[in-house]
């Protein structure tokens, strides 16, 4: 059998993106090297879909604090002395993208794609929001230094045009908004309220899809690594798999930061690399008064959502390449840091049990997503989405999807194009 569409990669993106293909009535093939999909970068992440933090981490004099990353390990941003050889090539574009221009442009393309991707979530949200704990509640970013809300203030009055919704808050109307943050208040130079953002379980979403796609006689196949590409002359067929040859028109990577190992005529073009981070999930089962906003905390760089239950802490960036150990100083980092914005709960959150977690983001040098074939035919990518996957999944899947099926595309995709120039 050869299918329309092999899907190497099961998580979020790749499961969205097999999903918008069988809906244009594709035949498809998924392979996981895991057990069960959605078990990857996505299983225990930041639970947001946030078109409110488009901006690429590469802003404009980031130099100087990638350069005090390698030597202070209890920053956000951490960079670990053995990643430096592996980050030198993508290194040098991260830092020639992060010109004020550039760093603009590439913020406006990603809000582009974050509102489009919105727009296609809204399907899923209308259909299935209570098995994925889908919750329309926007985000509060809180900031404690008026240079730095002022900043993103002028930024925002910028991407209004592109169709940013946001609201600039006093202390007292963020406390109002979100009460658990009033001893805090003294410290709060305002905040932003962004109404789009919206709370929801990627893992659960991945495990809907999986559940729809068997369902209408779709092929997953879980504890299946994908070894290599098979070839007729220049054009990619499908791959040889731990459980044999998969044959198909269309072959797409959805590998993350791994995608670069399959696509190795493509390997230059795409710079993507690995980003460490962490969270720490409370199980506040019991509870009775949680915050009811996720609030990010723009200097501290940490996130705390509230999801079915639970508290989730999440941040830290760290280049490690591919060692995924845990670190609990990291974890114990970011448990002090979710006590300082919520002093009032530490003595609850001491009393609940918790899960630590970390996974891979797969950033890429520019900032943007690659979307679209690659040199070899017949071979597409779907990677590099960064700190923003479950923000831009079901866009970049359907823009994927009217690529490969030849059909004009609602964006501009050349902008995220293998072939880009970086």
């Amino acid at each position: 059998m050869k299918a329309d569409a092999l899907i190497i990669g099961g998580g979020l993106i790749g499961i969205t993106t097999a999903h918008r293909l069988a809906k244009r009535g594709c035949s498809v093939v998924l392979v996981e090297a895991n057990e069960d999909v959605g078990l990857g970068a996505n299983f225990a992440n930041g639970a947001m879909l946030v078109p409110s933090q488009t901006m690429p981490w590469n802003s404009p004099g980031i130099l100087p604090t990638l350069l005090r990353s390698i030597v202070t390990q209890n920053s956000a941003l951490r960079i670990k002395p053995k990643a430096i050889p592996s980050l030198f090539k993508w290194g040098l574009h991260f830092l020639k993208n992060s010109k004020p221009y550039l760093h603009e442009l590439h913020t406006r393309r990603l809000l582009e794609l974050a509102l489009f991707s919105m727009d296609i979530f809204e399907e899923y949200y209308k259909g299935y929001a209570d098995q994925f704990e889908a919750k329309k509640c926007g985000t509060i970013k809180i900031y404690r230094d008026q240079p730095g809300l002022e900043a993103q203030i002028r930024s925002n009055r910028h991407l209004s045009e592109v169709g940013l919704d946001w609201e600039a808050l006093t202390p007292d109307q963020t406390v109002e908004a979100e009460p658990h943050l009033q001893a805090l208040a003294p410290q709060l130079a305002g905040g932003i309220r962004f109404s789009a953002d919206v709370v929801a379980d990627s893992r659960k979403f991945c495990q809907i899809l999986r559940d729809d796609l068997v369902a209408s006689g779709q092929i997953i196949h879980v504890s299946c690594q994908a070894n290599e590409l098979l070839m007729s002359g220049d054009r990619v067929i499908g791959a040889r798999t731990t459980i044999g040859d998969i044959r198909a028109k269309n072959t797409i990577l959805a590998l993350g930061a791994n995608t670069r190992k399959l696509a190795a005529n493509d390997a230059r073009s795409i710079l993507v690399r690995p980003v460490k981070g962490y969270s720490v999930t409370y199980d506040t089962t019991g509870v009775n008064d949680l915050p009811s906003y996720p609030v990010i905390d723009e200097g501290m760089h940490v996130g705390i959502v509230p999801i079915n239950g639970k508290l989730r802490a999440v941040g830290i960036a760290e280049f490690a390449g591919h060692d995924d150990t845990l670190s609990p100083k990291i974890i114990r980092q970011l448990d002090r840091l979710t006590k300082s914005i919520y002093p009032n709960l530490a003595q609850t959150l001491d009393g609940c049990k918790r899960e630590p977690w970390t996974g891979f983001r797969p950033m890429s040098a520019d900032g943007l997503p690659y979307i679209g074939e690659t040199s070899s035919k017949g071979l597409w990518v779907n990677t590099g989405h960064g700190h923003l996957g479950w923000t831009l999944a079901t866009g970049s899947a359907e823009l994927l999807a009217d690529l490969i099926m030849g059909k004009p595309t609602p964006l501009d995709a050349s902008s995220y194009a293998v072939t880009r120039s970086h």
